[in-house]
């Protein structure tokens, strides 16, 4: 369980961490499940007995269909999402429990040999099967549908669309608050603006974060030494509970009913400590931001002559990573760059040359102990580097003296090819800058991503 999570970033989706459940005391925690499934659902799983890990494989192929099919990012879904909290209900006869059982019977009673969420001549049968696991849910008490009463103080404008809202969610409106599980008040004028985090569990060396205004399942592992904050125990709420209209909204937004705790309104509320997400660490950012972000080393490298010495490349932003390792096996031939006059060449107007194509950095910026970072400026570059700019075209010719800076005219022994690789890198050994740089190449947790790539 020790690689969990490596970065306070929250998910940029709903789906499955995979890490955590194939984490091998996640898979011990499904004893429980299987001698349940054993016990109560025999008949259904005698042909190919579960294990431990292929429960677990279950799980996951359960939460990775329901974000793609019932997903924020799509129109109309058929059915609201599950709860995240369901699926991490290990008890015996718990809502996990439930849910297995639910989806091998549903199996079993298709004549299935196999689950397959990707055919998608299956699709709906699959759609169908969730259905049955969201009735099975209810039926044992896992899940209730809130029954919600809404404050006459809300804007009647709103108050039709946040109506129409719990109806296509399955919820319903109750008329007298005392036979309600929710009441909703409106939005409070003033809303934190920050982003915020709330440490939900511990396990090992790991903590999850729950990020706050978005649902359980974005919830993120991190490094215990990146927050300093206890986990606290969850408060017990109320009834029936009191939170305010943007809950309702943000379920119609992500297609999943939200965490009561982060509406919550009222004075006499217990509430958990907030903790600010710019305190936790320098690289909490949102998705897109960590994506412009995200260290690449191997998206640069092509095979060409190496200079002696040649200054490092200047990382650009990955776009790509398997298509990077194919350029570190040397699979990919260099790309022919017009650079133009080589002095044309600006950081604020830069030539038509392709956007995974690699400037040049000053080498002592670039050590074995040193984060690959994103691209830098060149104009803070040293003369090294201003250098680097007047290299040979990529077809090698000679440039002539004269058309070099007469500061930086120096004996070229080498012709070189631009992009170059850096001078660290070795085609027949992995440098530890690729493996801060691609983590996911080298913990052994996604078959599709080895080294070999």
């Amino acid at each position: 369980c020790g690689g969990l999570g490596l970065m306070a970033v929250r998910k940029k989706d709903g789906g499955p961490n995979v890490k955590y459940f194939e984490a091998s005391d996640t898979v011990s925690q499904f004893d429980n499940v299987r001698v349940w499934l054993g016990k109560n659902y025999k008949k259904y799983i005698q042909a190919e007995p579960p294990t431990n890990k292929s429960l677990s494989s279950l799980v996951v192929q359960l939460l990775q269909f329901q974000e793609e099919v019932f997903g924020r990012h799509v129109s109309n879904p058929p059915l609201t999402k599950l709860p995240m909290k369901c699926f991490l209900d290990f008890k015996s006869g718990g809502a996990l429990c439930h849910i297995l059982a639910a989806a091998y019977k549903f199996k079993s009673d298709q004549g299935w040999r196999r689950f397959d969420f990707q055919n998608p001549s299956r699709m709906d049968r699959n759609v169908e099967m969730f259905m049955t696991i969201e009735k099975s849910l209810v039926q044992n008490h896992c899940l209730s549908r809130p029954v919600i009463y809404l404050s006459s103080d809300i804007d009647p404008k709103l108050l039709g669309k946040l109506k129409d809202i719990i109806k296509r969610h399955q919820g319903s409106v109750a008329e007298d608050k005392s036979n309600s599980s929710h009441i909703v008040v409106p939005i409070p004028a003033s809303l934190e603006e920050e982003e915020w985090v709330r440490p939900v569990m511990k396990r090992d060396k790991q903590v999850l974060l729950h990020w706050g205004y978005f649902p359980d399942s974005y919830d993120t592992w991190i490094p215990a030494s990146e927050i300093e904050a206890a986990v606290e125990d969850p408060p017990t709420p109320e009834k029936p509970r009191k939170v305010h209209a943007k809950w309702i909204l943000d379920l119609d937004q992500y297609n999943e009913w939200m965490n009561e705790e982060d509406y919550e309104v009222g004075e006499g509320c217990p509430k958990r400590k907030r903790i600010s997400a710019k305190t936790l660490t320098d690289e909490v950012t949102t998705p897109d931001e960590r994506r412009d972000k995200k260290p690449s080393s191997a998206k640069k490298r092509k095979r060409s002559p190496s200079p002696s010495p040649t200054p490092p490349p200047q990382e650009s932003k990955k776009k790509n990573t398997k298509k990077g390792y194919a350029d570190i096996s040397g699979c990919m031939k260099p790309l022919p760059l017009k650079l133009g006059s080589l002095f044309s060449f600006s950081v604020r107007n830069p030539s038509p040359v392709p956007t995974h194509t690699a400037g040049f950095n000053n080498t002592k910026k670039d050590s074995d102990s040193t984060p690959v970072k994103g691209g830098t400026d060149m104009g803070e570059s040293s003369k090294g580097g201003r250098q680097e700019e007047g290299s040979p075209s990529v077809k090698g010719e000679p440039v002539k003296s004269s058309d070099l800076h007469e500061d930086n005219v120096t004996e070229q022994t080498h012709h070189i090819i631009i992009p170059s690789y850096a001078a660290w890198f070795d085609y027949n050994s992995v440098h530890a800058i690729e493996r801060r740089a691609l983590p996911e190449f080298f913990n052994g947790k996604n078959k599709s991503k080895t080294p070999e790539m």
